[in-house]
């Protein structure tokens, strides 16, 4: 990550809030130990944020200086450090674990892996099976626990979200300088 040192990662922010998330038994596989299942369900919520940081378009400042009366009284505030910018990213990222499986190794532990190639490829590390009940049960307790975490812990998200941007903002201004 190109992230300065003092700002603190989406991974472990989320990883944190996984390990105190106390949501009950909302990810099961047949044998496997739901802790380790709910750590990768984490994991794999810290990949999807941070693949979404990265394959995140520039978009237009947001524009709070006409009111709705008409008055001249708000501000210009840079998209990257907005709170639409940070409501787009969490509201984006449950939808993504749609795109996750349960992967199993042959030494019979299981984790949460993309599966879906969209953005690159990907390489799948042991037997994913798709399409069946088990999968779409999965596919549904992975996003309702995406979505009970960041529910959990959105205040704390949304501000390393905003220190993410603040610190892209610094790179790219510091960038224009050189040039």
């Amino acid at each position: 990550s190109n992230m300065p040192k003092d700002v603190v990662s989406p991974r472990i922010i989320l990883a944190w809030s996984c390990l105190v998330l106390t949501s009950g038994n909302d990810i099961q596989d047949s044998g496997k130990d739901f802790y380790d299942l709910k750590c990768s369900a984490c994991t794999s919520m810290v990949a999807e944020l941070e693949r979404n940081l990265e394959t995140e378009r520039p978009k237009m400042n947001v524009d709070l200086r006409k009111t709705l009366a008409g008055g001249d009284k708000g501000k210009k505030v840079d998209y990257m450090v907005s709170e639409v910018r940070t409501l787009e990213l969490l509201e984006g990222l449950c939808p993504g674990m749609k795109d996750y499986g349960i992967v199993h190794q042959e030494d019979g532990s299981a984790t949460f892996q993309r599966y879906n190639v969209a953005g690159g490829s990907q390489h799948i590390g042991g037997r994913l099976t798709l399409g069946d009940d088990a999968h779409r049960v999965n596919q549904v307790r992975l996003e309702s626990h995406c979505y009970a975490t960041v529910e959990a812990h959105e205040d704390t998200l949304a501000e390393v979200i905003r220190a993410a941007g603040l610190a892209k903002k610094a790179r790219e201004e510091e960038v224009a300088k050189k040039t």
